[in-house]
């Protein structure tokens, strides 16, 4: 969810900031209020279709993100005459112009935002082939070790240097320990 939000802060800031500041200046009754209809077909249209444009050739199409002009209009229709056909209409033709600026950033910047992707996903499948061959040559020298390891575990040789090097000892450790137990056993203190 933040992601989106952070995708569409600074479009909805700016949607939001023109959809309301300048139908104020327009108002009916103000020093330009006779211009009201450049405000509302002009300016307004214009940064709909402006706004979406910008928006899909940098993120590509999102039909969600051409809600956010008829949401600030909504706000606009408060102050400007409320809920009457005319707005009625001028909502639904700013959603028409935020999908029409869909198309148009895509059709005019989404060449370059797919070669861009492409790209980055080339890049990504280069990392994922090299990170699987290093996966691939770790695992056959592990195999390789642990072969290397089980034959020197069950080779012949090693087990007769093994027993061989235990056997060449002086030490006698039978009798060591015989002389132990019978010491034990004649001990009054180790025999109750």
């Amino acid at each position: 969810m933040n992601g989106i939000v952070k995708k569409y802060l600074p479009y909805a800031i700016v949607i939001f900031a023109v959809f309301i500041l300048v139908p104020l200046l327009f108002l009916e009754g103000g020093p330009v209020g006779r211009f009201a209809p450049v405000a509302f077909y002009f300016i307004l249209l214009t940064t709909a279709v402006v706004t979406s444009a910008v928006y899909c050739a940098k993120h590509g199409i999102d039909f969600l993100f051409t809600l956010i002009a008829p949401i600030a209009f909504m706000i606009t229709m408060i102050y400007s005459g409320g809920f009457r056909v005319t707005n009625l209409i001028l909502l639904f033709v700013y959603l028409i112009a935020g999908i029409f600026g869909q198309f148009l950033g895509d059709l005019a910047f989404g060449d370059e935002r797919r070669k861009k992707e492409k790209q980055e996903q080339a890049e990504q499948e280069k990392l994922m082939l090299r990170a699987k061959r290093r996966d691939e040559r770790f695992r056959m020298e592990q195999e390789e070790r642990a072969e290397k390891h089980a034959d020197e575990r069950y080779d012949v040789d090693y087990d007769e240097k093994k027993t061989a090097s235990i056997d060449d000892d002086d030490f006698d450790f039978d009798k060591y320990m015989s002389d132990i137990d019978r010491m034990l056993d004649e001990d009054p203190r180790y025999n109750p």
